[in-house]
């Protein structure tokens, strides 16, 4: 990187700070968009990918701006977004585009693809971590299909590349060669996989007893951080966007409880032993946002209770 010639006053240009390195960005990113009220650094770190070390040295240098405060002291200080200025709010609204374009080029693809019989599900695999590399699709369809699949894909998704200035490679795979990992890395655009978890004789009985032991543990995480209600909120958000047919009526009703509901309220109705709550735990929208670290928790703490 060149030196910088010039130095620029930090009362007219306060963004060279704030947003000046990848940790700050990141870090203002869950304090706008992905939280609710102050977290602390080692929240800040679990969700941001920093060391705890290096998500603190970059909070306080944040501080140090005024645009995000400190509470409290000690091994309970946490950190919030100041909203009172204006500023803040517009980086706010910055992050939320930046999450609505993500959702319109995941429904550009999905899109593209869903008129596409031959395609038996399609989805978008670890996105890329560097600018100019490409984004990876993964299309699943019978064997007689891949030979030309890939190439009506391609086609159809010429202009979302050109939109979005960003290469789209297809890859293609018949249902002998499913990717063991699909579930770790990847994000469902269209259709179903199944990765040999479902088990037919498994009882309506054991399906609710594991909802609800999974169901449980997100609960134990409410407690901890009732931010993951917002994410669920986003994502339900995202699903009605793109119209999911029959699945809309249960989308919507997750919609309106975590809308409505105090997160006691959502505790308690998550593991309730009633038909409504027993119906909608089988598509619960908070597998869909946890972190990886969350998902270990929740997958722990429900295999430890059978």
């Amino acid at each position: 990187m060149r030196p910088i010639a010039e130095e620029q006053d930090v009362i007219r240009y306060p963004l060279n700070e704030l947003l000046g390195t990848h940790a700050n960005v990141r870090l203002m990113r869950v304090l706008a968009e992905e939280v609710i009220g102050p977290i602390g650094a080692s929240v800040a770190a679990e969700r941001t990918g920093l060391t705890p070390a290096g998500a603190r040295r970059a909070l306080v240098r944040l501080v140090k701006t005024g645009f995000v405060e400190s509470v409290g002291g000690g091994r309970s200080q946490k950190y919030v977004l100041r909203d009172s200025d204006s500023l803040t709010r517009t980086i706010r609204q910055l992050f939320q585009n930046e999450a609505k374009r993500y959702r319109e080029l995941r429904t550009g693809i999905r899109d593209a693809l869903q008129d596409l019989p031959e395609i038996q599900a399609a989805w978008i695999e670890s996105p890329p971590n560097q600018v100019g590399k490409p984004l990876q699709i993964g299309v699943l369809s019978d064997s007689s299909s891949l030979a030309y699949i890939g190439d009506e894909v391609r086609k159809r998704l010429t202009k979302l590349e050109q939109a979005f200035d960003l290469t789209i490679e297809i890859r293609k795979f018949s249902p002998a060669d499913v990717p063991e990992d699909f579930q770790d890395s990847s994000e469902l655009l269209t259709g179903y996989i199944d990765t040999g978890e479902t088990n037919p004789d498994r009882t309506h009985s054991q399906r609710d007893e594991r909802t609800l032991r999974y169901s449980s543990a997100i609960a134990d995480i409410l407690d901890s951080d009732p931010s993951l209600i917002r994410r669920a909120s986003r994502y339900l958000e995202f699903l009605l966007e793109e119209n999911q047919g029959t699945a809309s009526h249960d989308i919507r009703e997750w919609h309106d409880i975590l809308d409505s509901y105090s997160t006691q309220r959502i505790k308690d109705f998550i593991i309730a032993d009633t038909p409504r709550a027993k119906r909608l735990r089988q598509s619960s929208p908070f597998l869909a946002v946890l972190s990886p670290d969350e998902r270990e928790r929740v997958t722990a703490a429900a295999d430890n209770s059978t």
